[in-house]
C-alpha cells in the first residue's frame, strides 16, 4: 500500500505532505504552499507510521500521520465517527498513542 502522508497541525487542520527521511534527518514537502522544510526526527512508530520532526528553522513540531495506515487502524478496529469533532480527537488519541 502507498503512503498518504498528511502533516496534522495542533488546531487538526491537515495538509498533504511528501516525506523523505534518513536516519536522523527530514524533508517535508508540502504540496498545497509548495515549499521544502528541513527537519530532524524526534519521534518515529514504524508500525502506526506516525513521524514527528521538528523543524530546523522555526523549531516547531510537525506531526506527519500515513492516513492510509491510520484508515486502516479505525476500520480494523470499528472506531466510527459520529462528527467531525469526534474525528478530530480520535486522530490525536491516534498520534498520541504512537508516539509515547
Amino acid at each position: 500500500m502507498e503512503h498518504r502522508w498528511m502533516l496534522v497541525s495542533e488546531d487538526m487542520t491537515w495538509q498533504e505532505v511528501d516525506l523523505h527521511c534518513e536516519p536522523e534527518n527530514c524533508e517535508v514537502y508540502v504540496y498545497k504552499d509548495k515549499k521544502k522544510i528541513q527537519g530532524r526526527k524526534i519521534k518515529e512508530n514504524d508500525v502506526t507510521k506516525v513521524v514527528r520532526v521538528k523543524d530546523k528553522v522555526t523549531g516547531d513540531y510537525m506531526d506527519i500521520v500515513d492516513f492510509n495506515e491510520m484508515d486502516r487502524f479505525f476500520e480494523l478496529n470499528k472506531v466510527i465517527f459520529k462528527n467531525r469533532v469526534g474525528l478530530h480527537k480520535e486522530v490525536r488519541r491516534y498520534i498520541d498513542f504512537s508516539l509515547k
